[in-house]
């Protein structure tokens, strides 16, 4: 598994969700699964699921797409 998402499944905010930030326009990628919250940051997007199976295709589609961001 990639460090970044290895990175990203090693965590998870106190109430349990796995975060992943993106770009803005991973919206669109997300907005059709069930299981995932998004919050909209700026140019940025917060994503949140309980699912580590979810949480782990959707960081690794979005690496593979350069969406991934590590920072805000």
């Amino acid at each position: 598994m990639e460090p970044e998402v290895r990175s990203i499944l090693s965590k998870k905010d106190p109430q349990g969700y796995f975060v992943i930030v993106a770009d803005a326009k991973a919206k669109e990628l997300v907005k059709d699964i069930d299981d995932v919250f998004v919050e909209e940051i700026g140019d940025c997007v917060i994503i949140k699921t309980k699912s580590r199976r979810i949480a782990e295709r959707l960081a690794r589609k979005l690496l593979r797409l350069g969406m991934l961001r590590f920072e805000l």
